[in-house]
């Protein structure tokens, strides 16, 4: 048996021998990333995190928006949509934060990265079931 290569971040865990996603921040559980259709990244407002589908309640992200005065607690995620058109969230936020804060923008970077991977993966995938078998 293979060991396992993993991916590891704060929020998710990606292990790239089974081909899952483990989400430790969000919609807990393990995932089989092959089936990932999109991911964006998406400021949710603090109390509505948790509380119903993810990403319902977004905040805008440049400052200066209404959005940003009237609901100005936030928790940076990302959201991601699979093939079944279920939604799944990784929160990558452990407190709510405010747009421009430090915080904020270390959110967002990590966020960034792991989007970057879930683009990756999106790819892999979605050029494999166009050319089955290469």
């Amino acid at each position: 048996m293979q060991n396992p290569k993993l991916i590891l971040f704060d929020s998710v865990v990606f292990n790239t021998t089974d081909k899952t996603m483990h989400i430790l921040d969000g919609s807990l559980g393990f995932y089989d990333y092959r089936h990932i259709k999109r991911a964006v990244i998406l400021n949710e407002r603090a109390n509505h995190r948790g509380k119903s589908t993810p990403f319902l309640a977004v905040v805008p992200k440049g400052p200066g928006r209404p959005g940003v005065l009237l609901y100005s607690f936030l928790y940076v995620g990302i959201k991601i949509v699979m093939a079944d058109h279920s939604i799944l969230a990784i929160y990558i936020s452990k407190e709510k934060t405010q747009v421009g804060t430090n915080q904020y923008w270390e959110d967002q970077t990590k966020a960034k990265e792991i989007l970057m991977l879930i683009q990756k993966i999106i790819h892999k995938y979605a050029k494999e079931e166009a050319y089955p078998g290469g």
